[in-house]
């Protein structure tokens, strides 16, 4: 953090909007949409939108650092400030929240798959089309038929007139949910920032590359770690083009597979070297990193286990949803006492010896304007959600398991900062017909969980996180809040419009079943046919499943209990959470290695040699993404698959 505050007249500067970053961020968001689109779903290169760090905001604000220290030499009115950049930065990041693989991927194919795919075969007009309105899915298909053959326009009366409704609708839904978790942001920021300390991983590299630019690029560390990890992923990338060139295999190596049971069971250990991996868990404190490696170890002794006694399932979805919800449980809890002086400070009666009377002053809103945006959201969301044909009590089931598990996961990123978080297959919809069974939700509900399904499939590139880490960003450089605030509500607005647009545009010319390489076809099969089958062979409640959920969130307070209590006790419920089922496999070799170097160099050069080392693993991050980008950019002008450097 900055050591010395800024005067009143420059944090008044520093608060002030300026048009035209606001509108060069738009240029970067509407950019970057296009190349998170063809880079994912069409050439399914590079996945940006998985890492918790998104690939294609660092490489965008590495540009604009570049840019910035050539005009420092050349022309330096025009030289952007430390606001200015992270102002785009965190712009072009809430973009990347809403396009590409994780939420527009998903949400639309769930608009357009049901009926260009019904057939007699699978009965899903019959099944379920009558529940699906003509405001939230295409429904007829001569509208689908550019749309997945391509060498179409959209730019046709019947077309724009079919997609209207359903992208105003669709885009409402989408902004008035990215703002309720803002808002919910602004409300959890000061207790996790200020009061708790979390360590916020994920922002290291964003803030040391525009904190003293010159610094960080004429540190030899940084560029030693860049070398080793740009390197890697060129050799490996040349290597994908021309095959005679050798390769350096850092990803999913598999140390081979026992052959008897039960340690057959344990399945084959895999293990990886993503530099970028490497250097962002190298900031997760040590007990962190350490609980990562080790349960994943004891994960796959319970699979041993399991098979020595005869059982036939672990049950690690279910493991993972009651985890992720006791996790975004436990820090509601363990800051109960604030959030208390919190809601007597909004409703309760101010006076002039009210110690928290302008405690809220300095947040990015205030904290009755939070509560007005948060609670305005929600009424509209669970509108929509009715209005779809779901039930009020199913509405607010599904928000009573969906917000623990976006604030684990929020939590997670804060406090662990791990290089991809991931719930696939644990989503509310699954958790509530485990715990109620098919018949008793209906086709209705059901189908509503259908089409909220986009925004719960794995809760990668998830808003919630990327928008605390934004705060955490202006608190740390002293940037101020307006301008930062602004620009992601006016990226969020103008993201979701755009982004619809240009995905529409692009699949009627490729087609979404012709030359995407991504899983815009694959993700309709996947929400439809378990719709087909819950609704085809109804289950009821399993008893069993509930069990584990309700053991697994248990045994994460336990976890919670025995790290606060006992000085000694080395593992961190965040662990658990973090790699149970598997979230953390292809990773759990890389917390090692960066436990083990953490470890080493606090012991050996104490926290002296830590911060000498901490510009060679920003190096590793930079050099792998930079290389990841350029990569995805170049196969973007040829229009081409290229390596990809992370999936």
């Amino acid at each position: 953090m900055v050591s010395n505050p800024l005067t009143a007249s420059n944090q008044t500067k520093q608060n002030r909007i300026k048009i035209h970053i606001l509108l060069i961020g738009l240029v970067l968001v509407g950019f970057n949409s296009l190349w998170v689109l063809m880079g994912t779903e069409i050439w399914h290169s590079t996945q940006m939108t998985i890492a918790s760090l998104f690939f294609n905001a660092v490489f965008s604000l590495l540009v604009l650092v570049l840019i910035n220290l050539i005009l420092e030499k050349t022309i330096p009115w025009l030289v952007m400030s430390q606001a200015d950049l992270q102002t785009m930065y965190v712009m072009v990041v809430m973009l990347t929240t809403i396009s590409g693989h994780t939420m527009m991927g998903y949400l639309l194919p769930v608009i357009t798959h049901a009926f260009w795919f019904a057939s007699p075969e699978n009965e899903w007009r019959q099944l379920f089309g009558h529940h699906i309105l003509d405001w939230i899915a295409i429904k007829n298909p001569d509208i689908l038929h550019g749309y997945y053959q391509g060498d179409s326009t959209l730019y046709t009366y019947e077309r724009l007139h079919a997609w209207l409704p359903v992208i105003i609708s669709w885009s409402a839904f989408v902004i008035a949910l990215w703002l309720v978790l803002l808002a919910l942001t602004v409300l959890l920021r000061k207790q996790w920032t200020e009061n708790e300390k979390l360590s916020y991983p994920i922002v290291q590299l964003p803030i040391a590359m525009t904190n003293n630019p010159k610094k960080f690029f004429t540190n030899h560390w940084m560029w030693i770690g860049f070398g080793v990890a740009g390197s890697a992923e060129l050799l490996n990338g040349l290597n994908y083009l021309f095959p005679t060139i050798p390769s350096l295999p850092i990803k999913g190596l598999s140390l081979g597979q026992f052959s008897s049971r039960p340690w057959s069971a344990m399945g084959s250990i895999h293990v990886s070297f993503y530099p970028f991996a490497i250097g962002l868990m190298f900031f997760t404190p040590l007990d962190l990193s350490f609980s990562c490696w080790v349960f994943y170890l004891l994960g796959r002794i319970q699979l041993i286990v399991n098979d020595a006694i005869g059982g036939q399932n672990i049950y690690h979805l279910e493991q993972q949803a009651g985890a992720w919800i006791a996790f975004g449980f436990i820090p509601l809890w363990t800051g109960r006492q604030y959030y208390l002086r919190l809601l007597f400070q909004i409703f309760g009666k101010r006076n002039s010896t009210d110690s928290d009377k302008s405690s809220d002053q300095t947040e990015p809103m205030t904290y009755r304007t939070a509560i007005i945006m948060m609670a305005t959201g929600l009424v509209f969301l669970i509108f929509f959600c009715h209005q779809i044909g779901m039930s009020l009590w199913t509405i607010l089931l599904f928000l009573m398991i969906y917000f623990p598990m976006v604030i684990g996961v929020t939590r997670i990123r804060a406090e662990v900062g791990p290089p991809i978080h991931q719930m696939i297959f644990v989503d509310p919809g699954r958790t509530m017909v485990a715990a109620l069974g098919t018949r008793r939700l209906g086709t209705n509900n059901l189908t509503g969980l259908t089409f909220l399904y986009p925004f719960v499939r794995c809760f990668r590139a998830h808003p919630m996180p990327s928008e605390l880490e934004a705060f955490r960003i202006a608190e740390r450089t002293q940037i101020g809040y307006r301008q930062l605030q602004t620009g992601m509500i006016i990226a969020i607005i103008f993201g979701v419009l755009f982004t619809f647009w240009i995905y529409l545009h692009i699949m009627y010319q490729m087609g979404a079943a012709s030359k995407a390489r991504g899983w815009l076809v694959y993700m309709g099969w996947e929400s439809f046919n378990r719709l087909q089958t819950w609704i085809v062979h109804p289950r009821n409640s399993n008893v069993t499943e509930v069990g584990v959920i309700t053991s697994s969130f248990l045994f994460t307070i336990l976890l919670l209990i025995m790290k606060n209590s006992f000085l000694w006790w080395p593992l961190h419920p965040g662990g658990y959470v973090l790699v149970t089922g598997t979230g953390f496999s292809g990773l759990w070799f890389t917390a090692l290695l960066s436990w083990t170097v953490k470890a080493t160099v606090l012991k050996i050069g104490g926290v002296r040699l830590y911060r000498k080392a901490v510009p060679f693993f920003l190096g590793l991050i930079l050099g792998d993404y930079t290389l990841g980008c350029l990569w995805s950019l170049l196969g973007l002008a040829l229009e081409m698959p290229t390596y990809i450097v992370w999936h």
